[in-house]
């Protein structure tokens, strides 16, 4: 009797570790997480802690593991979909099934995964990330696996479009943090509309084919000439490798080799620092971008938006440093958001308005509703991508990419329908 109540007792001890270190991850990150807060969060002894757990790797890396199976029990799996069914009907539905519990503490495991690909840093384990790509990899195949049953398709083209529907479902997780009233619905039936016709136009490519070369846009972010731009650079080097909590003005100030007191003569506090660093590297990262002025009446824009988004697409192999700080300020799940988080969420509006004014000049001013949908599609597989590049090695061609997201991103029928 006082075994099985010794072991209900440890049992119980290591459940509530584990619920505290993820919940503190998912506010806090890594480096923002020690095992004093873990250990404050769950009022036990050091001894406790450490006798589960032997440091702070283990026990993160433990804790996303337990909040995935937690998720995964959960979440029903993706339903086969006969090769005579419907393809559309059969990806809405698993869309729905696997992108409606994002918002809750269930999905803290994915967030704090999705903040390991932010943080690259030596301050940051090996532990989590590495659990994190096991179960990215699982999921990949998980896909490959349902396309192959879905479709008929060569092993590449299976793949791509595995890829594709993990990006989705990234990009789609990002749009929820980023707009916490977003209506996902419109998104998913765009999404499931897309990916089968990318389905349809590969069909009837070649999986040898090699695509041809894109020049990467010049790096984002290089100036370092005066004390101010020296400490923005800085921010964001130190913010790469250890996140937000672990970007000190002692650590930027270091890797700036500057003193101190240059940052508060440049910026009121570190927040305001960082909402310079979001507004410097996205200026710089912009001027690299196309142009999204609408296009003419005469424009064959069924060419046009692949060109259009191929240095968007390509720039995501440098993990943009706007979009790479940005993200690390939208997916903490604070009680009060992290300063610098509305800058760029303002940004990100900013992008998507000139996406809507490029679309709703294609489709003409009647389709306005659809435009904004498209817009915030585009948004939602280039943040899917961007960790398909931080976290898979997905090498996925830009020049292909960016004309398989303009495919996705213009497929749903009422589109065709204006077109015609």
């Amino acid at each position: 009797m006082v075994e099985k109540t010794l072991r209900e007792h440890t049992h119980g001890s290591r459940q509530m570790i584990l619920e505290a270190a993820l919940r503190l991850a998912a506010e806090r990150g890594y480096v923002g997480t020690t095992m004093a807060l873990v250990r404050r969060a769950t009022g036990l002894p050091p001894s406790s802690l450490y006798w589960h757990f032997p440091n702070k790797d283990q026990l993160l890396a433990d804790a996303l593991e337990h909040g995935y199976t937690r998720w995964h029990r959960a979440v029903p799996r993706w339903e086969e979909t006969p090769r005579k069914g419907d393809l559309r009907e059969g990806l809405l539905a698993n869309l729905r099934r696997t992108t409606s519990d994002t918002r809750d503490a269930n999905a803290d495991w994915w967030r704090m995964g999705l903040m390991l690909a932010l943080e690259s840093g030596p301050t940051v384990g090996d532990g989590p990330r590495q659990r994190f790509l096991q179960i990215r990899t699982q999921t990949l195949a998980g896909f490959e696996l349902w396309w192959s049953g879905a479709v008929d398709l060569p092993p590449a083209h299976i793949e791509t479009l595995a890829r594709l529907t993990l990006a989705a479902h990234d990009g789609l997780f990002i749009h929820v943090q980023t707009d916490a009233y977003a209506a996902l619905d419109p998104l998913r039936q765009r999404l499931a509309d897309g990916l089968a016709e990318v389905a349809d136009h590969l069909r009837k490519q070649d999986p040898a084919a090699v695509p041809e070369d894109v020049d990467l846009p010049p790096a984002t972010f290089e100036g370092r000439s005066s004390s101010r731009e020296k400490l923005v650079a800085a921010a964001l080097e130190v913010a790469a490798e250890s996140g937000y909590e672990g970007a000190s003005i002692s650590r930027i100030c270091a890797a700036a080799k500057l003193p101190a007191s240059s940052v508060y003569w440049h910026f009121a506090n570190k927040d305001d620092l960082f909402s310079a660093a979001v507004d410097d590297s996205y200026r710089a990262w912009s001027s690299a971008q196309s142009s999204w002025l609408p296009p003419s009446a005469d424009c064959d824009w069924s060419t046009e938006l692949p060109r259009m988004l191929k240095p968007l697409v390509a720039s995501l192999r440098r993990l943009p440093p706007f979009l790479r700080i940005g993200l690390m300020l939208v997916l903490p799940k604070r009680p009060e958001p992290l300063p610098g988080r509305d800058r760029f969420l303002a940004v990100r509006l900013q992008s998507r308005a000139d996406f809507a004014g490029w679309f709703r000049g294609a489709l003409g001013d009647d389709a306005a509703e659809h435009a904004e949908e498209m817009a915030s599609l585009v948004l939602v597989i280039a943040d899917g991508l961007l960790f398909a590049e931080a976290l898979d090695s997905a090498d996925m061609p830009p020049a292909t990419t960016s004309d398989l997201l303009a495919r996705l991103v213009t497929a749903t029928p009422i589109h065709a329908q204006m077109s015609h």
